[in-house]
C-alpha cells in the first residue's frame, strides 16, 4: 500500500510540474533550469518540440542511473522518466494554457510555487524527478557533492544558455524562480502532521511518564539528564502529541507538579511506531 502511494505521489508531482512549465514559463519565455532548460535551447535553435528533447535526455540520463546506481534508483526513477514528457506534451497540446495567465508576475509566482510543489512531492516520495537530476545524485553518491550545490552550478549554466535568446527581464525572472521553486520544494519536504514535543523535568516523572503514557495517550521517551543548579543526576519525560493535547498535558503535569519544568517545540512530522504504525504492531 506504502509503495502505492508513493506511485501516486511521483505521477501528481510530475504533473503539477509540467503544468507549472507549460502554463507559466512556456508561454511568458521565462528561462528555466533542468532538463527543460535544455529543451528550451533546443526548441529556439533546432525547432524540436520540448517534450521531444526532455524525452530524449530523460531516457539517456535513466540508462546512467541504471548503470551505475543500481536498480532500486531506476524503479525510483523510470516512473518520472517517461511520464512527465507525457504531461509536458498534453498540456501543451491545449490552447488556453498559453493565455492561462497574461501577467508575467503571476506566472513566476505561481509557476514557481506549482513546479516547486511538483518537484518536493516527487522528492518527498522518495523519487527523482529524472533528467538533469541524475548526474548531480550520480556526483554526491561517489564524490560526496552536495546535491544544492550541484544543482544551483547546473541550473545556472543552462540559464546562461538560455540568455542568447532572451531579454533582460526573462533573465531576471528565471533567477527569481529559482528561488521560489527551492523554497517551495523545502516546503513540501518538511511538511507533515504538525505535533508538539515537550520536555518535561520534574523530581516526580515517572508518576508524569505514567499519567501520559495510560491517561493521554502521548509518546513518551525517559531522558537521562543532570539539573543545573544542584547537579542532581535524573530523568526527564520528552512527550510527543497532537497540538490539541497541549493544554490537558501542561495541566496534568502541572497537577502531580506544580514547580516542573517544561519546554514545548512544535515539530512538522513524526514517523514512528504509535505515529506512522500502529503503537501496539509487533
Amino acid at each position: 500500500m506504502k509503495r502505492y502511494g508513493e506511485i501516486i505521489m511521483i505521477i501528481l508531482g510530475n504533473m503539477f510540474l509540467a503544468f507549472g512549465v507549460s502554463a507559466f514559463m512556456i508561454p511568458h519565455h521565462i528561462i528555466i533550469g533542468g532538463s527543460t532548460g535544455i529543451a528550451s535551447c533546443m526548441q529556439y535553435y533546432f525547432h524540436i518540440p520540448l517534450s521531444y528533447t526532455v524525452m530524449f535526455i530523460n531516457v539517456i540520463m535513466f540508462c546512467i542511473g541504471y548503470l551505475i546506481l543500481g536498480k532500486k534508483f531506476a524503479f525510483t526513477t523510470i516512473i518520472s522518466t517517461f511520464v512527465y514528457p507525457i504531461f509536458l506534451n498534453t498540456f501543451q497540446s491545449i490552447d488556453g494554457l498559453l493565455t492561462f495567465c497574461d501577467d508575467i508576475v503571476l506566472a513566476a509566482l505561481y509557476g514557481g510555487v506549482i513546479i516547486g510543489l511538483g518537484i518536493g512531492l516527487i522528492m518527498k516520495a522518495g523519487a527523482s524527478s529524472g533528467g538533469m537530476d541524475i548526474p548531480l545524485i550520480i556526483l554526491n553518491r561517489k564524490k560526496g557533492i552536495p546535491i544544492g550545490t550541484s544543482m544551483n552550478i547546473c541550473d545556472t549554466l543552462i540559464l546562461i544558455t538560455q540568455m542568447t535568446f532572451s531579454n533582460t527581464t526573462e533573465i531576471l525572472y528565471g533567477i527569481a524562480i529559482v528561488f521560489v521553486i527551492s523554497s517551495m520544494i523545502n516546503k513540501v519536504l518538511t511538511s507533515g502532521i504538525s505535533q508538539v514535543q515537550m520536555l518535561i523535568v520534574s523530581p516526580k516523572y515517572e508518576e508524569i511518564k505514567y499519567q501520559l503514557l495510560h491517561h493521554l495517550d502521548s509518546g513518551v521517551t525517559m531522558v537521562y539528564i543532570e539539573t543545573g543548579m544542584n547537579e542532581e543526576s535524573q530523568k526527564a519525560v520528552l512527550a510527543v502529541f497532537s497540538n490539541r493535547k497541549v493544554n490537558k498535558v501542561k495541566q496534568a503535569v502541572l497537577k502531580i507538579d506544580k514547580h516542573a519544568f517544561m519546554t514545548i517545540t512544535h515539530i512538522t512530522e513524526v514517523n514512528g511506531r504509535g505515529f506512522s504504525f500502529d503503537r501496539y504492531l509487533d
